[in-house]
């Protein structure tokens, strides 16, 4: 009889384990490309930013977006969007060009060296040169006006 319960909880916790995985999974942003450059973008509200936070390691440049007097640390998030967002090369040529679609846009170069961020939101436009050579990461925040 024990030998019985103990395999059928052992079953439905094997049934249970891959949905719980599947529910992070969903939760998780989608990655995107553009040429070999691979980005996510998002993290409003709590469910988000915590998933954000399991993926920062993956993405050696982050971007933090806030209006002025608020932040976006610790799931705080205003819900910010719509920064448009160029990373160019030391050549000059564009590897992103994306709008974003929360306070966190995380960025994956193909490889280091060093890269110029444009931002814009609202007419607010900001630039920064920064190198990743040497660095394991680029956490950048950008504070814009509100309207």
């Amino acid at each position: 009889m024990k030998t019985g319960l103990i395999v059928a909880a052992s079953l439905a916790i094997a049934l249970v384990v891959p949905e719980l995985h599947a529910a992070e999974e969903e939760n998780l942003p989608k990655v995107r490309k553009q040429g070999g450059t691979t980005y996510v973008t998002g993290g409003s509200g709590d469910e988000q930013h915590k998933a954000f936070s399991k993926i920062a390691n993956k993405f050696p440049i982050q971007l933090i977006f806030a209006l002025d007097g608020e932040t976006a640390d610790k799931g705080e998030a205003a819900a910010i969007s719509g920064v448009k967002v160029t990373l160019t090369d030391l050549s000059g040529n564009a590897l992103i060009e994306a709008v974003s679609e929360g306070p966190y846009f995380f960025i994956n170069p193909p490889a280091g060296g060093r890269f110029t961020i444009d931002v814009e939101y609202n007419g607010d436009k900001q630039s920064i040169t920064k190198d990743l050579v040497g660095r394991r990461y680029l956490v950048l925040n950008f504070k814009f006006r509100s309207q």
